[in-house]
């Protein structure tokens, strides 16, 4: 009868140790992020390409998801790499006819770099047709933005 008493003894104390402080669980849903302050949502160079710079207003940083040229499907998605092992990094994309990069040191900046129409680093450059678009897909965590280029 002591072997019980002091089992349940111990289950007690053990569920009081246990129990949740209702003065810390939240109120909103997890993963409740807001959403992306941009500078711009869209960029638009002309035939001779040139360099835009786009900034999250409300992170401090944000990082490169993927990108894709005209419409994104399963099977076109540009994923980032490393300028110098190829591996991925996040802070660098291409997509032949432009490129992306979040700078070391201002980790809430994206500079997009599109190249002028004669300048094709693809291997599709005698197929490009303009207008040509592109959209890159920016995360800072649980929150995702795109971005879209046009060159017309």
């Amino acid at each position: 009868m002591k072997g019980l008493q002091l089992c349940l003894l111990s289950l007690a104390l053990f569920f009081t140790a246990c129990s949740v402080d209702l003065d810390f669980v939240s109120e909103e849903a997890d993963g409740n992020w807001a959403e992306m302050n941009l500078n711009k949502k869209e960029v638009h160079f002309d035939l001779k390409g040139g360099l835009e710079t786009i900034y999250v207003k409300n992170y401090n940083s944000w990082w490169i998801n993927s990108a894709c040229n005209e419409k994104c499907a399963d099977s076109n998605y540009i994923l980032p790499v490393s300028l110098d092992s190829g591996l991925t990094n996040n802070r660098f994309i291409s997509g032949g006819w432009w490129n992306a990069e979040v700078p070391k040191g201002k980790s809430n900046t994206l500079n997009i770099t599109v190249n002028a129409a004669e300048t094709c680093l693809s291997e599709d450059c005698g197929k490009e047709v303009f207008p040509r678009k592109a959209i890159i897909i920016m995360t800072a965590g649980d929150i995702f933005e795109s971005i879209t280029i046009y060159q017309e």
